[in-house]
């Protein structure tokens, strides 16, 4: 599946497509959401979990691996890399 293909799915559709065949590679935090991160045959897709009520409020897909990226690769320790 392609990344034009996955957004011309509806959301509902996108889920089932992420909880099938994604891989979960990440998550993050902010005040009232949750993200978490999956890697979809060459694309990624962030689901956006309102943690208070309990709702997706939304799914992202994108392919660069520039911006939408940067929240999570700032969160990733090098530290032991040097031992």
């Amino acid at each position: 599946m392609t990344l034009y293909e996955f957004k011309l799915l509806n959301q509902n559709e996108q889920a089932d497509v992420l909880w099938e065949k994604g891989v979960m590679i990440a998550d993050r935090q902010d005040e009232s959401n949750t993200y978490l991160l999956y890697q979809l045959e060459g694309f990624y897709v962030e689901v956006i979990y309102h943690m208070s009520s309990n709702i997706i409020k939304g799914l992202k897909s994108f392919a660069s691996t520039d911006q939408p990226l940067y929240p999570y690769l700032i969160t990733i320790s090098l530290d032991d890399l040097n031992s």
